[in-house]
């Protein structure tokens, strides 16, 4: 009996302290789903007056790998689902993919998920490519509203959905993989811009916290701010911004293949944003702001 201790005792401590590859090891023709929910709560003080927003997104996707040619994996990104649902003082509003086509918003998330995002992505989880143009095209196809509003929406939209922004939106989900070969209590770094409405600098120190015969165990500790003279665009008034706060994550990843089975990230970031005088704005206006998201995925 006491050998059988120690053999279990000596068989836990090689699992612990071995070297770990960690990589994506996807098929041809394999189906990776990915689902998340991210709820964001924004408290902002515009003038004095308190101001809440909640936001929640939900997003239901299945990663198609449709080649993979030297290593890189050739992926389809199908979304099958997509909605917004956005809450204030003054009430709330949805748009929802599988909605009503009646309503411009939901027909504008119907369009969008016609087509998939085609992406190729390395072994490591480096986004190398990302092609969006399709759906790009055809967002506001059949969508009955006026022209002028049809274009500021159309314009909006291009702008977030630039290519840069979302490979930016990719890597920080799949580029979370160490470089080396690691053990379990063993650390790596990242850096990342991520070019969102703002632009934001993230400096994340990734852990390997367990590894089992089936599933790795990743925390990642970061800091978020905006580089310093950071301004932005908003509504046609320019702004100057200046926000910063913690993130903390946890991702499990399947052991054979690398994808992420299930994660809780949550990030904080206060701050201010200042609106510039104007012919619009006659006297610059601060804005405090506080905002706390939650995004799981599963």
């Amino acid at each position: 009996m006491k050998k059988i201790i120690l053999l279990i005792a000596f068989c836990s401590s090689v699992i612990v302290s071995a070297q770990n590859k960690i990589v994506y090891n996807l098929e041809k023709g394999g189906v990776y789903p990915q689902n998340q929910v991210m709820t964001s709560v924004q408290n902002q003080v515009i003038n004095g007056m308190p101001q809440d927003i909640t936001t929640k997104v939900v997003t239901e996707s299945d990663f198609i790998v449709t080649d993979i040619i030297d290593g890189i994996y050739y992926i389809d990104v199908k979304i099958n689902k997509m909605s917004n649902t956005t809450k204030t003082a003054m009430g709330s509003q949805e748009m929802d993919s599988d909605g009503g086509q009646a309503n411009p918003m939901n027909k504008l998330f119907s369009n969008m998920i016609e087509f998939p995002i085609k992406i190729t992505m390395n072994k490591q989880g480096e986004i190398l490519s990302l092609d969006n143009s399709a759906q790009i095209e055809n967002m506001t196809k059949d969508i009955d509203m006026p022209a002028m509003q049809l274009a500021q929406i159309e314009g909006a939209m291009k702008a977030e959905m630039s290519t840069e922004k979302q490979m930016s939106s990719y890597n920080l989900l799949t580029q979370i993989l160490p470089k080396n070969a690691v053990s379990v209590g063993d650390t790596w770094n990242n850096t990342v811009t991520i070019n969102s409405v703002i632009e934001l600098e993230t400096a994340t120190t990734y852990k390997l916290e367990s590894a089992t015969e089936d599933f790795y165990t990743i925390s990642a500790n970061a800091t978020i701010k905006t580089p310093e003279g950071s301004k932005m665009e908003t509504m046609g008034l320019n702004a100057n911004v200046n926000l910063a706060g913690p993130l903390t994550a946890t991702y499990t990843l399947n052991r054979k293949t690398g994808w992420i089975q299930k994660a809780k990230v949550e990030q904080q970031l206060d701050g201010n944003m200042t609106i510039e005088k104007s012919e619009m704005m006659p006297q610059e206006m601060k804005i405090d702001m506080k905002t706390k998201t939650t995004t799981v995925i599963e």
